[in-house]
């Protein structure tokens, strides 16, 4: 199943502003080439409209340690085992091959 795209701020306000001025949901989904669907859903919403946040993993480390552990596998061909040693990081084997 896709996800929804996100609505700018710009196209939401211009939705609550056309039917602040009287147009029908059908009106407004052509003016817009929308989905009615959308349009209920923006206008019968209850807390203002914003994107959701994504869940995702936090990464294990930063692009300054990122870049560091970059610059120990091309400079200094360190194995990736000596790598996790010396970064003094908890990191696993895998996020330093990756």
């Amino acid at each position: 199943m896709p996800k929804a795209s996100q609505l700018s701020n710009e196209e939401v306000s211009k939705i609550l502003h056309l039917k602040l001025l009287g147009k029908t949901v059908k009106e407004i989904s052509k003016l817009l080439n929308q989905s009615k669907s959308l349009i209920y859903r923006v206008l019968t919403r209850k807390t203002p409209y914003e994107s959701k946040p994504r869940s995702a993993r936090p990464c294990a480390i930063d692009i300054r340690s990122d870049r560091r552990i970059q610059r120990m596998a091309s400079s200094q061909k360190m194995s990736v085992h000596e790598i996790t040693r010396t970064s003094r990081l908890q990191i696993s084997k895998n996020t330093v091959h990756r």
